[in-house]
């Protein structure tokens, strides 16, 4: 049978997922159907039916006389999401500790001797510590957590509270917890990693579900 590769939905429902991900489109942020179809080159149809999925997946939600937008997530909603990220990533600290090997003792090192060796400025530390918890998601070896990761508003948290852990005592909290994290896989203790993990999410969590009303829908 012919492969006729991604229909002309699933590829305006990646551009979409792309730019949420590039913060080209942000938390609140209206989804206009003209300029979505100008933009990607689709009919309204298309987008029409991108957005209904796109909704059902948790990533944009509708309003009367608004139409379309971008999800911002109400504190309950992170507080669940940050629960589930706990319980995912600190099982992937778990598994990756207990299968530790060279290759990925190296990776680990040199992905922190890097970040140590530059200042910490907020760009430079989001883009490290995305990559942190990517890497300890693939030393797992369980290819199903950062699948369902992957499926959840990971995106649109980062765009929405990001910047709250990417003020400097923040930032130096983080690095206290990777250092951690980091010495438990190595060792191969397993408990130390999960329980490493869980208390940097938590601490994480402590930060955001603090913040202001305005930060949340």
């Amino acid at each position: 049978m012919l492969n006729r590769g991604p229909s002309a939905v699933d590829r305006v429902i990646v551009a979409i997922k792309d730019r949420i991900k590039e913060a080209l489109y942000v938390p609140g942020q209206r989804l206009v159907e003209p300029d979505l179809m100008k933009e990607l080159e689709v009919g309204r149809g298309t987008v029409r039916e991108a957005l209904r999925r796109l909704a059902a997946e948790g990533f944009v939600e509708w309003k009367m006389f608004r139409g379309a937008s971008i999800v911002r997530m109400s504190r309950r909603q992170v507080k669940d999401f940050l629960e589930l990220r706990e319980l995912l990533e600190g099982y992937a600290a778990s598994r990756a500790a207990a299968r530790i090997d060279a290759e990925g003792i190296k990776a680990l090192t040199k992905l922190e001797r890097c970040a140590g060796a530059t200042s910490i400025v907020p760009a430079s530390y989001d883009s490290y510590n995305n990559e942190f918890h990517a890497l300890i998601l693939r030393l797992s070896g369980n290819r199903e957590v950062p699948a369902v990761l992957d499926q959840t508003r990971l995106p649109i948290f980062r765009l929405q509270f990001n910047r709250i852990l990417l003020f400097p005592n923040q930032i130096k909290q983080s690095r206290q917890d990777h250092d951690r994290i980091v010495k438990a896989i190595v060792n191969g203790n397993a408990k130390a990693a999960e329980l490493a993990m869980r208390k940097h999410i938590q601490h994480s969590a402590s930060c955001i579900l603090g913040a202001p009303k305005s930060y949340f829908a």
